[in-house]
């Protein structure tokens, strides 16, 4: 029996007992040091009110923004038609007016080479026979007739509207569009960028240039830009207007839902640096951004009635 009851315990733990083991004492609490945590407990709930009394919880403005560059400009179609020829490659450096896609236009070709075939026998006439009248009122109609065939044969030439280099192009041999679709885009020398935020609409009377903006661009949310706000627009728009203000390449790219006022403001750099490297910004970067348009004490956060009772002191 006794090697039952033995076995009940580890040998090292009978050894340790018979041995006279280690023994506790009672737990002493003196006065001074209860009067320390007593204080102590009193300076963090001091603490912990005075900062319920004092702190501010910001409510925030926030929607979906766009890096735009400065310098850009869409070269659109005029006209509907069938790409024929592209005189443009990305990266390419064109000046103003040089031609830079055409559309098929047989039916407009045709007609000024038959005028102009028509101008030249009449002029030919009209030097045989200086006196001839008719010769005379036939070429000053073709004359008005070759302008109007000119005019609509180079509306199938997209030319470059200024000097830049081509950074984007979207076209190729063949394919069908319609009047107004962007073709190509050029940049300019400049490569300096602005913001466009699209925000509540509500907010507009809060919002005012100079006011901080903060800005997170897609794909690098753990970095924020600081931003100033440049400028507002005054009207609030609702959602398709706003994107039609944005452009048509850009529309497709935000779900706007509600009323919204457009804020700007404007990037210092064209890079955003993480971690030691940096990161071109590109024209369409999608972002969100955020304006504190409100302070309210934490203490009428936490309770919403305290503010209708001291409405008539705060």
């Amino acid at each position: 029996m006794s090697d039952v009851v033995a076995s009940l315990f580890r040998k090292q733990a009978v050894d340790f007992h018979r041995r006279g083991g280690l023994r506790g004492d009672v737990l002493h609490i003196t006065p001074a040091v209860l009067g320390a945590v007593q204080w102590l407990l009193v300076a963090i709930v001091g603490l912990g009110v005075t900062f319920i009394c004092t702190a501010d919880v910001r409510r925030y403005a926030t929607g979906p923004a766009v890096v735009l560059l400065e310098q850009r400009h869409d070269v659109t179609a005029n006209r509907p038609g069938v790409v024929a020829e592209i005189d443009a490659r990305v990266g390419q450096r064109v000046r103003q007016g040089d031609v830079l896609i055409r559309l098929s236009a047989p039916s407009e070709a045709s007609e000024l080479s038959s005028i102009e075939q028509e101008l030249d026998d009449q002029l030919l006439l009209l030097m045989r026979q200086p006196d001839d009248r008719a010769a005379r009122d036939a070429i000053l109609a073709l004359r008005a007739r070759h302008d109007v065939a000119q005019t609509a044969l180079e509306r199938s030439l997209l030319r470059a509207p200024k000097d830049g280099e081509i950074v984007d192009l979207r076209a190729r041999v063949g394919q069908l569009i319609d009047a107004g679709t962007p073709l190509l885009a050029l940049q300019g020398q400049a490569r300096q960028a602005q913001l466009t935020a699209m925000l509540p609409g509500p907010d507009r009377p809060r919002i005012h240039p100079g006011m901080p903006l903060r800005l997170q661009v897609a794909g690098f949310e753990r970095t924020s830009l600081e931003l100033v706000v440049e400028r507002i627009d005054e009207q609030v728009l609702g959602p398709r207007e706003a994107l039609r203000a944005l452009g048509a390449e850009l529309a497709d790219a935000f779900d706007l839902r509600g009323p919204v006022v457009l804020v700007h403001a404007r990037l210092p750099f064209d890079g955003l640096h993480v971690r030691g490297v940096e990161y071109q910004l590109h024209h369409g970067m999608p972002g969100v951004a955020e304006i504190a348009v409100e302070r309210e004490p934490l203490l009428f956060a936490w309770l919403p009635g305290l503010r209708e009772a001291l409405g008539d002191v705060f």
